[in-house]
Protein backbone atom coordinates (compact mmCIF):
# COMPACT_ATOMS: atom_id res chain seq x y z
CA UNK A 1 0.00 0.00 0.00
CA UNK A 2 1.37 3.42 -0.97
CA UNK A 3 2.24 5.65 1.96
CA UNK A 4 0.73 9.09 2.38
CA UNK A 5 3.36 11.53 1.11
CA UNK A 6 4.07 14.93 2.65
CA UNK A 7 5.95 17.45 0.49
CA UNK A 8 7.14 20.53 2.39
CA UNK A 9 9.56 23.47 2.31
CA UNK A 10 8.65 24.55 -1.22
CA UNK A 11 5.99 26.49 -3.09
CA UNK A 12 2.66 24.98 -4.13
CA UNK A 13 0.64 26.45 -7.00
CA UNK A 14 -2.87 26.09 -5.60
CA UNK A 15 -6.03 28.22 -5.59
CA UNK A 16 -6.90 26.65 -2.23
CA UNK A 17 -3.97 28.46 -0.58
CA UNK A 18 -1.91 30.83 -2.76
CA UNK A 19 0.84 30.88 -0.13
CA UNK A 20 1.01 27.12 0.43
CA UNK A 21 4.44 25.61 1.02
CA UNK A 22 3.35 22.00 1.65
CA UNK A 23 1.18 19.36 0.03
CA UNK A 24 -0.13 16.01 1.26
CA UNK A 25 -0.87 13.35 -1.36
CA UNK A 26 -2.58 10.03 -0.73
CA UNK A 27 -2.55 7.74 -3.76
CA UNK A 28 -4.71 9.21 -6.49
CA UNK A 29 -5.78 12.29 -4.53
CA UNK A 30 -4.42 15.43 -2.91
CA UNK A 31 -5.56 15.45 0.71
CA UNK A 32 -4.30 18.80 1.94
CA UNK A 33 -2.31 21.93 0.99
CA UNK A 34 -1.06 24.59 3.37
CA UNK A 35 1.89 25.78 5.45
CA UNK A 36 4.92 23.82 6.62
CA UNK A 37 3.76 24.25 10.21
CA UNK A 38 0.40 22.76 9.29
CA UNK A 39 2.05 19.83 7.53
CA UNK A 40 4.26 19.17 10.55
CA UNK A 41 1.24 19.14 12.82
CA UNK A 42 -0.41 16.28 10.90
CA UNK A 43 2.73 14.20 10.29
CA UNK A 44 2.99 10.75 11.85
CA UNK A 45 5.12 7.64 11.39
CA UNK A 46 2.81 6.21 8.73
CA UNK A 47 3.62 9.08 6.35
CA UNK A 48 6.57 9.62 4.06
CA UNK A 49 8.17 13.08 4.18
CA UNK A 50 9.99 14.81 1.31
CA UNK A 51 11.89 18.08 1.66
CA UNK A 52 11.31 20.13 -1.50
CA UNK A 53 14.31 22.38 -0.82
CA UNK A 54 12.49 25.31 -2.37
CA UNK A 55 11.11 23.53 -5.45
CA UNK A 56 7.76 24.56 -6.96
CA UNK A 57 4.88 22.07 -7.22
CA UNK A 58 2.33 22.63 -10.00
CA UNK A 59 -0.38 20.52 -11.60
CA UNK A 60 1.08 18.39 -14.39
CA UNK A 61 0.82 19.61 -17.96
CA UNK A 62 -1.63 17.97 -20.40
CA UNK A 63 -0.91 17.84 -24.15
CA UNK A 64 -3.59 19.70 -26.12
CA UNK A 65 -3.13 17.42 -29.12
CA UNK A 66 -0.21 15.90 -31.01
CA UNK A 67 -0.21 13.93 -34.27
CA UNK A 68 1.58 10.58 -34.04
CA UNK A 69 2.33 8.72 -37.27
CA UNK A 70 4.71 5.95 -36.18
CA UNK A 71 5.65 3.66 -33.32
CA UNK A 72 8.93 5.54 -32.93
CA UNK A 73 7.09 8.84 -32.46
CA UNK A 74 4.85 7.21 -29.86
CA UNK A 75 7.86 5.88 -27.96
CA UNK A 76 9.52 9.29 -28.12
CA UNK A 77 6.45 10.87 -26.52
CA UNK A 78 6.46 8.28 -23.74
CA UNK A 79 10.03 9.32 -22.92
CA UNK A 80 9.85 13.07 -23.56
CA UNK A 81 6.55 14.15 -22.03
CA UNK A 82 7.11 13.20 -18.37
CA UNK A 83 10.51 14.92 -18.55
CA UNK A 84 8.65 18.13 -19.40
CA UNK A 85 6.17 17.76 -16.54
CA UNK A 86 3.33 16.15 -18.53
CA UNK A 87 0.99 13.64 -16.92
CA UNK A 88 -1.49 13.13 -19.77
CA UNK A 89 -2.37 14.18 -23.29
CA UNK A 90 -4.43 13.86 -26.44
CA UNK A 91 -2.88 12.03 -29.39
CA UNK A 92 -4.19 11.83 -32.95
CA UNK A 93 -3.27 8.46 -34.43
CA UNK A 94 -4.19 5.82 -36.97
CA UNK A 95 -6.05 2.69 -35.91
CA UNK A 96 -2.86 0.67 -36.42
CA UNK A 97 -1.20 2.35 -33.41
CA UNK A 98 -4.01 1.80 -30.90
CA UNK A 99 -2.56 -1.42 -29.52
CA UNK A 100 0.85 0.12 -28.91
CA UNK A 101 -0.68 3.24 -27.35
CA UNK A 102 -2.56 1.07 -24.85
CA UNK A 103 0.73 -0.40 -23.61
CA UNK A 104 2.03 2.94 -22.32
CA UNK A 105 1.92 3.12 -18.53
CA UNK A 106 2.37 6.01 -16.13
CA UNK A 107 1.62 8.72 -18.64
CA UNK A 108 -2.08 8.78 -19.59
CA UNK A 109 -2.65 9.15 -23.32
CA UNK A 110 -6.10 9.59 -24.86
CA UNK A 111 -6.10 8.37 -28.49
CA UNK A 112 -8.35 10.01 -31.09
CA UNK A 113 -8.34 7.93 -34.28
CA UNK A 114 -8.30 9.73 -37.63
CA UNK A 115 -11.26 8.48 -39.66
CA UNK A 116 -12.44 8.88 -43.25
CA UNK A 117 -15.80 8.38 -44.96
CA UNK A 118 -15.20 4.64 -45.43
CA UNK A 119 -14.02 4.10 -41.84
CA UNK A 120 -15.78 1.70 -39.51
CA UNK A 121 -16.04 3.17 -36.02
CA UNK A 122 -18.16 0.71 -34.05
CA UNK A 123 -15.16 -1.40 -32.93
CA UNK A 124 -12.70 1.38 -32.11
CA UNK A 125 -13.60 1.81 -28.45
CA UNK A 126 -12.90 -1.87 -27.79
CA UNK A 127 -9.47 -1.40 -29.35
CA UNK A 128 -8.65 1.41 -26.91
CA UNK A 129 -9.76 4.53 -28.80
CA UNK A 130 -10.99 7.43 -26.68
CA UNK A 131 -12.42 9.37 -29.60
CA UNK A 132 -12.25 10.11 -33.31
CA UNK A 133 -10.75 12.99 -35.29
CA UNK A 134 -13.05 14.02 -38.12
CA UNK A 135 -12.51 16.17 -41.21
CA UNK A 136 -15.79 18.08 -41.24
CA UNK A 137 -15.34 18.95 -44.90
CA UNK A 138 -15.61 15.39 -46.15
CA UNK A 139 -18.84 13.90 -47.40
CA UNK A 140 -20.88 11.94 -44.86
CA UNK A 141 -18.95 13.54 -41.95
CA UNK A 142 -22.19 13.98 -40.01
CA UNK A 143 -22.97 10.26 -40.40
CA UNK A 144 -19.54 9.34 -39.06
CA UNK A 145 -20.02 11.65 -36.09
CA UNK A 146 -23.40 10.14 -35.24
CA UNK A 147 -22.01 6.59 -35.43
CA UNK A 148 -19.01 7.53 -33.29
CA UNK A 149 -21.19 9.01 -30.54
CA UNK A 150 -23.43 5.94 -30.61
CA UNK A 151 -20.28 3.83 -30.16
CA UNK A 152 -19.34 5.77 -27.02
CA UNK A 153 -16.53 7.78 -28.60
CA UNK A 154 -15.67 11.46 -28.15
CA UNK A 155 -15.53 13.67 -31.25
CA UNK A 156 -12.75 16.04 -32.29
CA UNK A 157 -12.85 18.05 -35.50
CA UNK A 158 -9.88 19.19 -37.55
CA UNK A 159 -10.55 22.94 -37.41
CA UNK A 160 -7.43 24.27 -39.10
CA UNK A 161 -9.33 26.63 -41.43
CA UNK A 162 -12.36 28.90 -41.24
CA UNK A 163 -14.19 26.66 -43.69
CA UNK A 164 -13.59 23.56 -41.56
CA UNK A 165 -14.79 25.40 -38.46
CA UNK A 166 -17.99 26.40 -40.25
CA UNK A 167 -18.58 22.84 -41.45
CA UNK A 168 -17.95 21.45 -37.96
CA UNK A 169 -20.31 23.93 -36.33
CA UNK A 170 -23.05 23.06 -38.83
CA UNK A 171 -22.67 19.36 -38.00
CA UNK A 172 -22.73 20.01 -34.26
CA UNK A 173 -25.76 22.29 -34.49
CA UNK A 174 -27.60 19.61 -36.46
CA UNK A 175 -26.60 17.00 -33.86
CA UNK A 176 -27.81 19.29 -31.08
CA UNK A 177 -31.16 19.80 -32.85
CA UNK A 178 -31.52 16.02 -33.07
CA UNK A 179 -30.53 15.37 -29.45
CA UNK A 180 -28.85 17.82 -27.02
CA UNK A 181 -27.91 14.83 -24.87
CA UNK A 182 -26.15 13.17 -27.79
CA UNK A 183 -24.25 16.39 -28.48
CA UNK A 184 -23.23 16.51 -24.82
CA UNK A 185 -22.04 12.90 -24.88
CA UNK A 186 -19.89 13.65 -27.93
CA UNK A 187 -17.61 15.91 -25.87
CA UNK A 188 -17.04 17.95 -29.01
CA UNK A 189 -13.75 19.77 -29.49
CA UNK A 190 -12.22 21.81 -32.30
CA UNK A 191 -8.50 21.15 -32.79
CA UNK A 192 -5.69 22.81 -34.69
CA UNK A 193 -7.42 26.20 -34.61
CA UNK A 194 -5.58 29.19 -36.09
CA UNK A 195 -8.24 31.86 -35.94
CA UNK A 196 -11.89 32.06 -35.00
CA UNK A 197 -14.38 34.88 -35.47
CA UNK A 198 -16.49 36.41 -32.71
CA UNK A 199 -19.63 35.08 -34.38
CA UNK A 200 -18.14 31.57 -34.33
CA UNK A 201 -17.11 31.98 -30.69
CA UNK A 202 -20.70 32.84 -29.80
CA UNK A 203 -21.89 29.60 -31.38
CA UNK A 204 -19.05 27.61 -29.78
CA UNK A 205 -19.88 28.93 -26.32
CA UNK A 206 -23.58 28.21 -26.75
CA UNK A 207 -22.86 24.60 -27.76
CA UNK A 208 -20.35 24.04 -24.93
CA UNK A 209 -17.55 23.14 -27.35
CA UNK A 210 -13.86 23.09 -26.35
CA UNK A 211 -11.38 24.78 -28.65
CA UNK A 212 -7.69 23.96 -29.11
CA UNK A 213 -5.24 26.44 -30.63
CA UNK A 214 -2.05 25.51 -32.46
CA UNK A 215 1.50 25.71 -31.06
CA UNK A 216 2.45 28.67 -33.24
CA UNK A 217 0.33 31.14 -31.31
CA UNK A 218 1.58 34.09 -33.36
CA UNK A 219 -0.68 32.85 -36.15
CA UNK A 220 -3.77 33.08 -33.93
CA UNK A 221 -3.76 36.92 -33.60
CA UNK A 222 -6.33 37.98 -30.99
CA UNK A 223 -8.41 34.78 -31.29
CA UNK A 224 -6.82 33.04 -28.28
CA UNK A 225 -7.43 35.97 -25.94
CA UNK A 226 -10.95 36.39 -27.33
CA UNK A 227 -11.80 32.73 -26.70
CA UNK A 228 -10.60 32.90 -23.09
CA UNK A 229 -12.47 36.18 -22.53
CA UNK A 230 -15.65 34.59 -23.92
CA UNK A 231 -15.45 31.84 -21.30
CA UNK A 232 -14.94 29.07 -23.86
CA UNK A 233 -13.03 25.99 -22.65
CA UNK A 234 -9.68 26.73 -24.28
CA UNK A 235 -6.40 24.85 -24.54
CA UNK A 236 -3.20 25.40 -26.52
CA UNK A 237 -0.70 23.16 -28.25
CA UNK A 238 -3.21 21.33 -30.44
CA UNK A 239 -1.77 20.06 -33.74
CA UNK A 240 -3.89 18.01 -36.14
CA UNK A 241 -0.99 17.87 -38.58
CA UNK A 242 2.66 16.75 -38.04
CA UNK A 243 4.61 19.73 -36.73
CA UNK A 244 7.50 20.75 -34.52
CA UNK A 245 6.02 20.81 -31.01
CA UNK A 246 6.58 23.24 -28.19
CA UNK A 247 6.26 21.82 -24.71
CA UNK A 248 5.19 23.17 -21.34
CA UNK A 249 6.83 26.39 -20.23
CA UNK A 250 8.12 27.20 -23.71
CA UNK A 251 4.56 27.20 -25.03
CA UNK A 252 3.38 29.15 -21.97
CA UNK A 253 6.07 31.77 -22.61
CA UNK A 254 4.99 32.14 -26.24
CA UNK A 255 1.43 32.86 -25.11
CA UNK A 256 2.67 35.53 -22.68
CA UNK A 257 5.11 37.20 -25.09
CA UNK A 258 3.41 37.44 -28.49
CA UNK A 259 4.79 39.28 -31.51
CA UNK A 260 1.89 41.69 -31.07
CA UNK A 261 1.85 42.45 -27.35
CA UNK A 262 -1.84 43.36 -27.47
CA UNK A 263 -2.53 39.64 -28.13
CA UNK A 264 -0.72 38.53 -24.95
CA UNK A 265 -2.50 36.52 -22.30
CA UNK A 266 -1.41 36.21 -18.67
CA UNK A 267 0.92 33.46 -17.50
CA UNK A 268 -1.91 32.13 -15.34
CA UNK A 269 -4.30 31.89 -18.33
CA UNK A 270 -1.59 30.27 -20.47
CA UNK A 271 -0.76 27.75 -17.74
CA UNK A 272 -4.43 26.95 -17.09
CA UNK A 273 -4.94 26.31 -20.81
CA UNK A 274 -2.38 23.48 -20.55
CA UNK A 275 -3.83 22.02 -17.37
CA UNK A 276 -7.50 22.65 -16.55
CA UNK A 277 -8.33 23.67 -20.14
CA UNK A 278 -6.72 20.60 -21.69
CA UNK A 279 -8.54 18.33 -19.23
CA UNK A 280 -11.83 20.02 -20.12
CA UNK A 281 -11.03 19.40 -23.78
CA UNK A 282 -10.95 15.70 -22.93
CA UNK A 283 -14.36 15.93 -21.29
CA UNK A 284 -13.19 16.05 -17.66
CA UNK A 285 -15.41 18.78 -16.27
CA UNK A 286 -14.87 18.19 -12.54
CA UNK A 287 -14.10 21.51 -10.80
CA UNK A 288 -10.94 20.09 -9.19
CA UNK A 289 -9.46 18.56 -12.35
CA UNK A 290 -6.05 20.05 -13.13
CA UNK A 291 -5.80 21.83 -9.77
CA UNK A 292 -3.87 20.99 -6.61
CA UNK A 293 -6.71 21.22 -4.11
CA UNK A 294 -8.06 18.78 -1.52
CA UNK A 295 -9.96 16.09 -3.42
CA UNK A 296 -8.16 16.87 -6.67
CA UNK A 297 -6.03 14.33 -8.51
CA UNK A 298 -2.44 13.93 -7.32
CA UNK A 299 -0.93 14.54 -10.76
CA UNK A 300 1.84 17.10 -10.41
CA UNK A 301 5.40 18.10 -11.23
CA UNK A 302 8.27 19.54 -9.18
CA UNK A 303 10.26 22.37 -10.76
CA UNK A 304 13.58 24.16 -10.44
CA UNK A 305 13.06 27.87 -11.13
CA UNK A 306 14.81 31.22 -10.82
CA UNK A 307 11.99 33.34 -9.38
CA UNK A 308 8.20 33.49 -9.03
CA UNK A 309 5.86 36.30 -10.01
CA UNK A 310 2.41 37.26 -11.22
CA UNK A 311 2.91 37.80 -14.95
CA UNK A 312 -0.04 39.61 -16.49
CA UNK A 313 -1.00 40.06 -20.13
CA UNK A 314 0.13 43.70 -19.86
CA UNK A 315 3.89 43.54 -19.21
CA UNK A 316 3.83 47.05 -17.74
CA UNK A 317 2.00 45.79 -14.66
CA UNK A 318 3.75 42.44 -14.18
CA UNK A 319 4.75 42.16 -10.51
CA UNK A 320 7.52 40.35 -8.66
CA UNK A 321 5.19 40.00 -5.72
CA UNK A 322 1.47 40.37 -5.30
CA UNK A 323 -0.88 42.03 -2.87
CA UNK A 324 -1.80 39.29 -0.34
CA UNK A 325 -5.42 40.39 -0.59
CA UNK A 326 -5.47 39.35 -4.25
CA UNK A 327 -4.63 35.76 -3.20
CA UNK A 328 -3.08 35.03 -6.59
CA UNK A 329 -0.70 32.04 -6.61
CA UNK A 330 2.70 32.62 -8.22
CA UNK A 331 4.24 30.96 -11.28
CA UNK A 332 7.84 30.96 -12.54
CA UNK A 333 9.09 34.13 -14.21
CA UNK A 334 9.00 33.55 -17.97
CA UNK A 335 11.44 35.83 -19.78
CA UNK A 336 11.93 33.72 -22.92
CA UNK A 337 15.61 33.10 -22.18
CA UNK A 338 15.44 30.33 -19.58
CA UNK A 339 12.70 27.89 -18.61
CA UNK A 340 11.92 25.99 -15.41
CA UNK A 341 13.44 22.50 -15.35
CA UNK A 342 11.40 19.51 -14.26
CA UNK A 343 12.82 17.64 -11.26
CA UNK A 344 10.13 14.96 -10.87
CA UNK A 345 6.73 14.21 -12.40
CA UNK A 346 4.06 12.33 -10.44
CA UNK A 347 0.93 10.57 -11.66
CA UNK A 348 -1.39 9.50 -8.83
CA UNK A 349 1.46 10.25 -6.41
CA UNK A 350 3.79 7.81 -8.19
CA UNK A 351 6.90 9.21 -9.94
CA UNK A 352 6.92 8.70 -13.72
CA UNK A 353 10.01 10.84 -14.27
CA UNK A 354 12.95 11.65 -11.98
CA UNK A 355 15.76 13.92 -13.20
CA UNK A 356 19.12 12.25 -12.63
Amino acid sequence: MTKVQVFSNGSVYSPADPFATSLVANGEKVEWVGSDAGAESIMDDSMESQDLNGLLITPGFVVGGVTVDSLQELQNLEEQLPAHGYVAGTIFIGEDLLKEASKISGLSLYPYVRIQRESKVEHLKNLGAYGVLVDAGQTEASVLVSKAVDAGLKVAFDASSEELIESALAIIEALNAESPLKRLRAGVRLDGVLEVTQAQLNRIEKLNISIGFVDDLNTTSASLASAIKAGVATYIGSSTQPTQKLWGWELTTLAVHRQNSSDNISARAAFNSQTRGAWRGLGFAEPTQGQLVPGGNADFALWYFDSLMVQTADERVAAWSTDPRARTPLLPTLDGDTYPQCATTYRSSAPIFVRK
